[in-house]
């Protein structure tokens, strides 16, 4: 069975990381006269973990001119991937074990994430993520279209397997109801309770995905 992972938020604890790169782009905005000068704390931005650039601007400063919008996204990139490089980069307590185990068990292991492919390449070399994940579909290599709609690239690879997908935001659980697939919604993560109420299962830790998917697979 091929398990998709959402990743920032479900493998990875991007708050940190990300709420550095917020500020030094806030920062950008007061500086050249689009925003007034406040402290966002990591809690306060980590609604917009998980959905794509675009949707985070719209969400946040609809009004700012596209190129504005343009600097803005890529000093957040920029940074985060110093972060990454410079070793701030780290997964959830129990991921390593359950992605060890989940592979034993003979699953195959991929990551659909709303991400910048250079971000997810950074990962993939700071975290050693190819010891599990065989392929990564990333937003940006797909104009940033809905992951629901990304999925049917997944289906039309790999068409003779059963996938479940895992995550901690809506736009995970949509995959799921939308291609009529099991999901695992991640309430440790950054969406709420609400968000994730459409998913098959909810897990409050990392390695409760491993009974999750023992549940949904019929293996328990």
């Amino acid at each position: 069975m091929i398990i998709l992972f959402d990743f920032d938020g479900t493998l990875h604890n991007t708050k940190k990381l990300y709420g550095d790169a917020f500020r030094r782009a806030y920062e950008y905005l007061v500086k050249e006269g689009y925003a007034e000068e406040r402290y966002y704390s990591d809690d306060d931005v980590s609604k917009y973990l998980g959905v794509t650039a675009p949707e985070m601007w719209k969400s946040f400063m609809p009004d700012l001119p596209k190129e504005t919008v343009k600097k803005a996204s890529g000093i957040i990139g920029d940074e985060m991937l110093e972060g990454i490089l410079g070793g701030r980069a780290v997964l959830y307590d129990g991921i390593t074990e359950t992605l060890d185990t989940l592979k034993d068990d003979g699953h195959r292991l991929m990551v659909l994430s709303n991400c910048r492919v250079d971000y997810m390449d950074a990962h993939r070399k700071a975290l050693g993520l190819d010891r599990w994940f065989e392929d990564y579909f990333c937003g940006e290599a797909f104009g940033f279209i809905p992951k629901e709609e990304i999925f049917s690239f997944v289906r039309e690879k790999y068409p003779d397997s059963e996938s479940i997908m895992v995550g901690d935001r809506d736009s995970d659980i949509l995959v799921g109801t939308k291609n009529h697939i099991p999901s695992v919604g991640c309430l440790y993560g950054f969406g709420t309770a609400e968000e994730l109420k459409d998913a098959s299962v909810l897990v409050s830790s990392p390695t409760e995905i491993i009974s999750a998917v023992k549940n949904i697979s019929g293996t328990a």
